[in-house]
């Protein structure tokens, strides 16, 4: 698959040309300090829903105010392909090889 994953582990398939089966979660399992056990869903808005329930005033507000203060480094994050990051002097050979995502990553830099 040709599918960009933040996922390394796809990367190296991808490489050697493996294409294996991929179990997409779509939930957590989360126990809370109150001792509540139950089954999240993994999303922004599904986690909107479970700070609605269980967490305090405000909780809702504050998670949409942290949210959009980590969209610049979210996006900085999966601009790049794991694989692409090293940290010897070859990483310039490799981070050159994807220059629209190398220039979108260092135009986050704030």
């Amino acid at each position: 698959s040709t599918d960009k994953s933040p996922n390394p582990l796809k990367g190296i398939f991808q490489i050697i040309g493996e294409e294996p089966e991929w179990i997409t979660y779509d939930r957590w399992g989360t126990v809370l300090p109150s001792g509540a056990k139950f089954a999240a869903k993994i999303g922004p808005e599904e986690f909107g829903d479970v700070l609605a329930e269980h967490g305090g005033p405000g909780a809702q507000e504050e998670f949409a105010a942290i949210m959009e203060r980590m969209k610049p480094l979210s996006n900085a994050a999966q601009a790049l392909t794991s694989l692409a990051l090293r940290e010897d002097a070859g990483a310039i050979v490799t981070l050159l090889r994807y220059p629209r995502e190398l220039l979108d990553t260092l135009s986050q830099g704030q």
